[in-house]
Formats: structure tokens, C-alpha cells, sequence
């Protein structure tokens, strides 16, 4: 039986509830496969719903093109060093959100981002995480100098929670990467503590 390192179990059930079986549907469409999360959430079919779902309104009624979806995404995966997710969301940023590459190393090394506005974007979205969305007047109305809107803030509200919730669960279980971005995952070197 397939497990994470901490004997979550990895197995799809073989006669999951309608709603499950229509996310995993979902991810198999998307990846030709389900992916860790997708097996390690199965399990917990509100926790699945409430993440694929987030995602899915995010990406059909959210204010934030996929590329800026992905960069909050992936600013949240780096702030909690998740790498299950670092690496998914590098993968994922060439299959599904249109991602430049640059972009998404410059996140994971920590740089300033090269494209302004998505800079401002990220360092935004550090600012509401670290800060429990308690940002400065200032930190807002950069945030707004740069082209973005109410509605967008609260959609980087959205993305950072789709994260965390993939970002906990994955790190609590200590999911393993999936082949198609495992070599990426590994070479994050994120030094997690599980004491």
C-alpha cells in the first residue's frame, strides 16, 4: 500500500462518494494523473472539496489572471518551504497557468521579481500572510498604485487559503513529490523540522 513518510494513506478508494469522484476526475483530466495531494486529500472529502473547488472558483470567477494565481500560490508554498508544493506549482506554472519560469525562481530564491507588478503582487501577499491580513495603509495603496483592485485583494486572500491548506496538509502527512516534479522538490533542500 502507498503511503506518505508519515502512513497517510496514498490509495484511491475504490468507491469514493459521487463529489470525490468527480475532483479526482478533475485532477486526472488536468495531469493525465492524480497527483500525492489529490490521493492524500481523497481521504478527507470536505478538505478535497474545499480545495479543488477554491481552486476551480479562482480560476473561473477570480479577478487575477492564472500567472498571478501562481505567483501567490507559489510565494505561500515558499513562505511555509513547502516543497511538495514549490514543486507542483513550478510544474504547474508551464502546464497550467502560463508561468514564466524566471518569475517563479526569482520566488523560490527569495529575489526581487524582474516584472514590477508582479513583484508588487508578491510582496503583497507576503505582507497579508505574514501579517494576518493586518497590511499598512501603505502596503494597500502600493498594492492598488500598481493596477491592482479591492477585488483582487481579496482574491490573494483566496489563494493564499487554497495554499495553506495544501501547503499543511502536505507538510503534516510529509507527502512525497510526484515523478513529474519530484527532481525539483528534492532540490529545494527545505530543512523542515518534525519534532
Amino acid at each position: 500500500m502507498k503511503t506518505t513518510a508519515r502512513d497517510f494513506s496514498l490509495e484511491l478508494n475504490e468507491n469514493p462518494i459521487p463529489e470525490v469522484a468527480e475532483r479526482i476526475n478533475w485532477y486526472q483530466e488536468k495531469f493525465n494523473t492524480v497527483p500525492n495531494l489529490g490521493r492524500l486529500l481523497e481521504s478527507a472529502p470536505a478538505t478535497l472539496l474545499s480545495y479543488v473547488d477554491t481552486q476551480n472558483y479562482l480560476a473561473e470567477f477570480g479577478t487575477l489572471s492564472p500567472e498571478e494565481n501562481n505567483i501567490v500560490q507559489m510565494t505561500i508554498a515558499v513562505e511555509n518551504a513547502c516543497a511538495y508544493c514549490a514543486g507542483g506549482h513550478t510544474f504547474a506554472g508551464e502546464v497550467l497557468f502560463n508561468s514564466n519560469p524566471d518569475d517563479l525562481n526569482e520566488i523560490i530564491n527569495k529575489q526581487k521579481l524582474s516584472n514590477e507588478k508582479f513583484n508588487v503582487l508578491h510582496e503583497f501577499t507576503k505582507d497579508i500572510y505574514n501579517k494576518k491580513g493586518r497590511v499598512s495603509d501603505a502596503s494597500l495603496q502600493n498594492f492598488f498604485d500598481a493596477g491592482y483592485t479591492k477585488p483582487q485583494a481579496l482574491d490573494v486572500i483566496t489563494n493564499i487559503a487554497a495554499k495553506v491548506l495544501s501547503n499543511f496538509a502536505n507538510q503534516l502527512a510529509m507527502n512525497i513529490p510526484d515523478k513529474m516534479f519530484a527532481e525539483i522538490s528534492n532540490n529545494l533542500n527545505y530543512n523542515n523540522d518534525y519534532r
